[in-house]
């Protein structure tokens, strides 16, 4: 796919600049963690603004962006620390609703989707879970009926499952362990949802299907196509976390840089302490190194061999996370005890690196060994 240009990039980076400054500084973030929360707030507004059709191709109503467009979009956001689904919703469920096998069924569901009529996410589906390992923790389990489909199993941590419209259940067959994928309605579904709050603020649930009856016109993909639309569904998750986390260590170096240059102590700038220096430095380099990766990965999805792309994920897996946990942990730690507070968003970013540690190791596969960090570096 073709990059946007960048006069339309630059329009749509400062627009979402303005949108985070207006509805996230630290503040209202904040404010807004307060139970109730309401992760779908500003979703129309995101509608509007075109985020939510970012993804998707222009014959479908999106605005053709590829990849490394929706990476950058992303990577802009991530100043917010959003708790809207933006990549759970536009992202990945929608690039296995774009796969749909009837198209008009397909073209309808993005339209709802880009209009931020309806939010859909996906279920199940995580990488060596699929095939030839039925009894796999996490696996959901389809088995043919009469009238359709009997779902078995319980999919973990399922980010954003209790605000979603619909489900796309991803499971495999019981006869043949092939792949197929449900679109469900979640008032309809059947399924027990116990919902909970990540450290970082955003939604989650555990989702348990006992026996649950799915009609056979929920069918939305199977075998090798529903197989195909959940890898590729896992790559761009891969791609956009990465992004989120590049976003987030930039915040961090940023606000860290700040206060190293304004905090006095023994009647000078901490800044000027060499061993601080020094720590800085180690952490702007894993950074510079996580950003070329996460770059690096959203490239090879626009038109990079799926071989490479399952090993550039391996290579950011490596990278990102590393680099997270790096710049997260030195950040609090040139703070000191008020980094971990609630009232500094310095933790607030580092718990949402932490987060995307995990959905990013949940989306890799874990069928294939990942390659050395120094095999990792030769793609930066």
């Amino acid at each position: 796919m073709t990059p946007l240009d960048s006069e339309t990039k630059s329009i749509i980076a400062d627009t979402l600049l303005r949108f985070v400054d207006e509805n996230y500084d630290a503040a209202k973030r904040r404010e807004r963690l307060k139970p109730p929360i309401d992760y779908r707030l500003n979703w129309s507004t995101l509608a509007e603004l075109g985020v939510l059709a970012m993804p998707f191709d222009e014959e479908l109503g999106g605005l053709g962006g590829c990849a490394t467009d929706t990476a950058d979009a992303v990577r802009v956001l991530a100043k917010g620390l959003v708790l809207e689904p933006v990549v759970e919703c536009a992202v990945v469920a929608g690039s296995i609703l774009a796969a749909g096998a009837d198209a008009d069924a397909s073209a309808a569901a993005v339209a709802e989707l880009i209009g931020g009529e309806k939010i859909t996410v996906k279920v199940g589906g995580r990488p060596g879970l699929l095939s030839g390992r039925p009894g796999d923790a996490g696996a959901l389990v389809a088995e043919k009926s009469d009238t359709g489909w009997l779902l078995h199993g319980t999919a973990r941590a399922v980010m954003y499952a209790a605000e979603a419209d619909e489900w796309l259940v991803i499971a495999h067959q019981s006869e043949s362990d092939a792949a197929i994928i449900f679109r469900l309605p979640c008032a309809e579904s059947g399924a027990e949802v116990q919902q909970f709050r990540l450290m970082d603020g955003q939604s989650a649930a555990d989702i348990c299907f006992h026996n649950v009856a799915v009609a056979a016109d929920k069918l939305w993909l199977i075998d090798d196509a529903a197989e195909a639309a959940n890898e590729r569904a896992n790559l761009k998750a891969v791609s956009a976390y990465c992004a989120d986390a590049v976003g987030c260590m930039a915040q961090l170096l940023e606000i860290t840089g700040t206060y190293l240059k304004t905090r006095v102590q023994f009647g000078v700038t901490i800044g000027s302490f060499q061993a601080l220096q020094h720590r800085f430095a180690d952490m702007h380099m894993v950074y510079l190194e996580a950003r070329a990766m996460s770059r690096s990965l959203a490239e090879c999805l626009d038109g990079g061999a799926l071989s490479e792309q399952r090993w550039r994920c391996f290579s950011a897996l490596t990278m990102v996370t590393a680099a997270g946990t790096k710049v997260g942990q030195e950040s609090i730690q040139m703070h000191g005890g008020m980094g971990v507070t609630d009232e500094l968003i310095v933790s607030h970013y580092n718990s949402r690196l932490l987060t995307l540690a995990r959905q990013i190791r949940n989306a890799v596969s874990h069928d294939i060994t990942p390659p050395p960090l120094m095999t990792a570096r030769r793609w930066i």
